[in-house]
């Protein structure tokens, strides 16, 4: 059977559970929904039932109402005739009989209503009786007044009197009668207390009516015998009032008794019905709930068995062709795979053995293609040593070129810088002066050269090394533009110098490299500006307070400025704006190519901004190289004088130096300090005086015929080996840093670099000092 056959097999029945479910699901909830409808019908009957038997009473209480209750009761019939039409044969026994109740309810609250409005119309007749009955007692007393002002006989008048009294009397217990016909007490159900109330009154009203005839009589007034006759209708009216009261109160009363049975009746028929329609509604609940339980374990276990089905049928086959592949990958290109069926996976294993065996001929020729791209790649090994091995001869040429060249230029310069320096002593005319000055700056010149070429040569080897110490940024370009203040000041330019309250006390760089760029920028503006003003400025900048500050150091002047088109090229090495650039102010256009690659070591950036005639700017940026600082070597030596350099007659120094000048010059700068050194004219000759006498400090030339420096510094101190040894310093012309740490491995104290001036010469005897006696 194919995948996917069982896939839609596998569909279909999930789709058919889930109708089912579905199905069974919206049928039980349209019960629920059904019993929530009834029992909310339930609800509200309850109410109305409830609303019902409230009415009624308020009805017994205040005699109003009655068109509510009604109204209610014709609302529940209606509601119960409702919910009969979908009932069922149990609710119909309670419904029907429900019914019957309300009618006979109706039927016995209309018997009530009817007999509270007889009681009223009642009461208003007796208290019309009572009030035609005030109006002639009032009559008939106004005549008795008058008769008794007019009659002179005394009899008369007290007979007068009496009636008065009598009649007055009469009328006061007449009101009392009709109040005792109060409709509190009978719907109080008082009667006893009613009928004791009347009793009293009537009695009392009989004997007063009984006295007025007899009174009556004695008088002999026409109008008594109407006035009697009123009295004695009144009188049984009331009687006739006691009975019809006493009777419909007793009525009443049975009504009322009859309404709460019924209403008690009707309540305990309400609350069987709602019970009954809760634990149906319960029951659907817990039908619907077991349908979703059913259905999650149907469901369930269909997953587990269409899984089962899947995982033997699809998931295993694919597995086993999965280790196929992997026996394939390890290099088994004969492989074939069973292929019995017409399935899917059938089909993939046919493509798996058309796989294999195309990998078993393409591996073939592939085989067949690595050994010849091998032997290819040999040659092209061969080839690639040869290569580098010729680069690194270069490279090693290049540098031997290097250090053989600055050490012949050097040489040379030694000597002419020197004695020019020793000759500036002596007395001088003003033209011999003048040209011994042309000399020394003939002299710098060239030694500036070769200084910008090593550096360059060092920089693109890497080979230049930082030497990181705290740095006060503040003081290093004060200090670095005072040095050119003087020559500035013969040009009759303004060097001004503005730095920041933002930059910090210390910045951890190379102080020397970072001297070398400004001072580079600040020479190079005083070269190119005949008049106006030479600005270098320095502040710190920090974009946000999470960043590293970066500090920025500009140099601008109002200079010949520089040609937009050329911007892009001063800071390449030998290039200057133009050739006439470079007749009428010198240069080799290695400076600017110096500083950006310095920079770029300090972790910076330099740029121009320059417009020609107007003047140039020179910006560059660096940062802080804390992470790369080293420690500081202590307070500087080199400001000492020469006459706290007296060694005495007790120092020793040899001289190790082929060249006769180079010796005299040395031995003249030694004078200085009250030094006389011995001289040895080659490394051999060297070692030997040194086997020969304990010398305190040897300045020792590297290139030197025999023996060269180094191998003579070594076989001194081996000779030395047990006794305290020389103090070494290097004295040449090459100051590549291959020389620096030959001349560290052979066991040297000290470095001099050719051509060596008396500054120089001081700083390292201040070193050899330290080294030697610690001061």
């Amino acid at each position: 059977m194919r995948i996917s056959t069982k896939i839609a097999i596998a569909l279909a029945g999930a789709i058919l559970l889930f109708a089912v479910f579905i199905g069974l699901s919206r049928y039980t909830v349209d019960q629920v929904q059904e019993h929530e409808r009834r029992l909310n019908a339930y609800y509200s009957l309850e109410r109305e039932i409830a609303n019902i038997l409230i009415g009624s009473r308020v009805f017994q209480d205040r005699l109003s109402g009655a068109s509510y209750v009604e109204n209610t009761l014709n609302k529940a019939q209606n509601d119960l005739n409702d919910i009969a039409e979908d009932a069922d044969k149990v609710e119909m026994i309670f419904l029907s009989g429900m019914l019957e109740r309300i009618e006979t309810y109706a039927r016995l609250f209309s018997r009530m209503v009817e007999s509270k409005k007889f009681l009223s119309e009642l009461d208003r007749e007796v208290y019309a009786d009572v009030v035609r009955f005030s109006e002639i007692n009032l009559e008939m007393h106004e005549k008795l007044v008058v008769l008794y002002e007019e009659s002179d006989n005394a009899e008369e008048r007290h007979l007068i009197e009496k009636i008065i009294f009598a009649n007055g009397r009469l009328w006061g217990w007449f009101n009392r009668a009709v109040s005792v016909i109060d409709r509190d007490l009978l719907l109080e159900n008082d009667i006893n207390r009613f009928n004791a109330n009347f009793v009293i009154t009537m009695r009392a009203c009989k004997e007063n009516v009984a006295n007025i005839k007899e009174l009556g009589k004695l008088l002999k007034l026409e109008e008594f015998e109407e006035y009697v006759g009123i009295l004695d209708k009144i009188t049984r009216g009331l009687n006739a009032v006691s009975v019809e009261f006493t009777i419909a109160s007793r009525e009443d009363s049975q009504l009322a008794d009859q309404l709460e049975s019924h209403g008690d009746r009707l309540r305990s028929m309400m609350n069987r019905l709602i019970e009954r329609s809760q634990l149906e509604s319960s029951e659907q609940s817990d039908r619907l709930s077991a349908i979703f339980w059913t259905a999650a374990v149907v469901i369930l276990s269909f997953s587990v068995l269409v899984s089962t089905w899947f995982s033997l049928s699809v998931s295993r086959p694919i597995k086993r062709l999965r280790e196929n592949f992997k026996v394939v990958a390890n290099g088994n290109f004969n492989l074939q795979v069973p292929t019995p069926g017409k399935s899917e996976l059938d089909d993939l294993a046919r493509a798996f053995n058309d796989m294999t065996d195309k990998l078993r001929k393409s591996y073939a020729e592939v085989e067949d293609r690595v050994r010849q791209r091998t032997k290819e790649l040999q040659l092209a090994t061969v080839r690639s040593k040869k290569l580098a091995d010729a680069a690194q001869e270069a490279n090693l040429s290049k540098s031997a070129f290097l250090a053989t060249m600055s050490h012949e230029i050097r040489t040379p310069l030694n000597s002419i810088i020197g004695f020019s320096e020793l000759l500036d002593g002596t007395p001088l005319s003003d033209e011999q002066r003048e040209d011994l000055s042309t000399i020394r700056r003939s002299g710098n010149i060239l030694l500036e050269l070769i200084n910008s070429i090593l550096d360059l040569s060092k920089i693109e080897a890497g080979k230049m090394h930082l030497e990181v110490k705290p740095v006060n940024l503040e003081e290093m370009v004060h200090e670095v533009s005072s040095l050119f203040k003087l020559q500035a000041n013969r040009k009759g330019l303004k060097l001004e110098v503005d730095t920041s309250s933002s930059l910090p006390e210390t910045v951890y760089t190379d102080a020397t490299r970072l001297q070398q760029v400004v001072g580079n920028l600040i020479s190079n503006a005083l070269k190119f500006t005949e008049e106006g003003t030479i600005r270098v400025k320095a502040w710190a900048s920090r974009n946000n307070p999470d960043e590293e500050e970066i500090y920025h150091i500009a140099v601008g002047d109002t200079g010949i400025g520089i040609a937009e088109e050329k911007l892009e090229d001063v800071f390449l090495a030998f290039t200057q704006e133009d050739s006439s650039t470079t007749r009428r102010y010198g240069g080799t256009g290695l400076g600017l190519a110096i500083c950006k690659r310095i920079v770029e070591m300090l972790g910076g950036e330099i740029s121009v901004d320059s417009v020609a005639g107007e003047g140039s700017t020179f910006s560059f940026s660096f940062r802080s190289l804390s992470d790369l600082r080293q420690d500081s070597a202590g307070t500087s030596l080199e400001n000492t004088k020469a006459s706290q350099l007296d060694f005495g007659e007790g120092l020793s120094v040899l001289i190790a130096e082929d060249d006769p000048t180079n010796f005299k010059l040395t031995r003249k700068l030694l004078g200085r300090f009250q030094i006389t050194p011995d001289w040895a004219k080659n490394g051999s000759q060297a070692v030997e005086m040194a086997k020969e006498k304990d010398y305190d400090l040897i300045l020792m030339d590297l290139q030197m015929p025999v023996l060269d420096g180094f191998s003579a510094a070594r076989e001194i101190l081996k000779a030395c080996e047990g006794k305290k040894a020389p103090y070494i310093a290097a004295l040449t012309a090459n100051v590549l840093g291959e020389s620096r740490e030959a001349c560290k491995h052979s066991g040297m104290d000290d470095f001099l670099a050719k051509p060596v001036s008396g500054d120089d010469l001081k700083a390292a005897l201040l070193r050899f000092r330290k080294a030697s006696w610690g001061e």
